[in-house]
């Protein structure tokens, strides 16, 4: 997934000479079936059956539902919205010039995305943050967490993001990118950033969660190994183990630790890198 924030460019980023005409003719001559075009709908399709048919199945098979799988179920949802609101119209744009024809309402749409793609990065917190309290306060966990808490923490999460990310989204699409719109016939690859929220956003969004997830899986790690630890030298599990390795069948201990490395894995290897890009491109250019 690129990053959802717009490129910073200028008219005379490219070429002191350039015109703004020959901007917006040099990005739609290159529209066409391309291997990066065809990769991104690759990957779109793959994605969508993916995410689709790991709801169907907790959807056939109620019991799979707990309260732990209502964070990635959450994950798998917000998933499946950003990739069908944003990635059709990408794909379209690129092959066809879609803005310049579909008109300015299409394009509100699609900056949306900057708002909805922070949805999925907080659910990966909440997943690493509930095996953390999982296994720091297993008593706790078992006798206060619940299907009914974990859909209102995500339902909460989602509240938050849009309280916090609304505002500066409204201000954009009502009043700078209208402008930027019509001069460019472009959806938030050319700007002039007329404000210098972006800095913010990438700090508090983004960067910010991915190092909570970081930190909280080498905080995994690193009690997962004590709890084993500490189980070998007892006959009897102890209150300080994980309690997803309380009695159980061998599978149902291990899970919870395979879903939260490869949600977390994945992020840190996928999303990371272009944070730090994109953060160091902020202020360098």
């Amino acid at each position: 997934m690129e990053h959802p924030n717009i490129t910073n460019f200028s008219d005379t980023t490219i070429n002191g000479n350039i015109t703004d005409e020959s901007i917006v003719t040099l990005r739609h001559s290159a529209a066409g079936w391309t291997i990066l075009v065809t990769l991104k709908l690759l990957i779109s399709v793959v994605s969508v059956l993916l995410n689709s048919a790991v709801l169907l199945i907790h959807y056939f098979i109620p019991v799979y539902v707990n309260p732990f799988s209502v964070y990635l179920l959450a994950l798998y949802l917000a998933n499946l919205f950003y990739i069908l609101t944003s990635r059709p119209m990408e794909i379209l744009d690129e092959l066809f010039g879609l803005y310049p024809n579909a008109g300015y309402p299409v394009c509100m749409l699609y900056l949306y995305q900057k708002v909805s793609s922070i949805v999925p990065i907080l659910f990966h917190v909440l997943i690493s943050l509930n095996r953390v309290w999982a296994m720091t306060f297993p008593v706790s966990y078992r006798e206060r967490h619940t299907r009914r808490l974990a859909v209102f923490i995500c339902i909460g999460t989602v509240a938050y993001v849009h309280l916090l990310n609304l505002p500066p989204y409204l201000i954009d699409v009502l009043h700078f990118y209208p402008s930027v719109f019509g001069k460019y016939h472009d959806c938030g690859h050319l700007s002039t950033n007329s404000m210098d929220f972006p800095k913010v956003d990438e700090i508090i969004n983004r960067i910010l969660p991915t190092l909570i997830v970081l930190v909280c899986y080498i905080f995994i790690i690193v009690k997962r190994r004590s709890n084993r630890i500490s189980a070998s030298r007892c006959s009897t599990r102890t209150k300080h183990e994980d309690y997803s390795q309380q009695p159980g069948p061998l599978r149902r201990s291990v899970k919870p630790f395979v879903i939260v490395s490869v949600t977390s894995i994945s992020l840190l290897i996928c999303y990371l890198p272009v944070q730090v890009i994109f953060f160091l491109g902020l202020f360098f250019a």
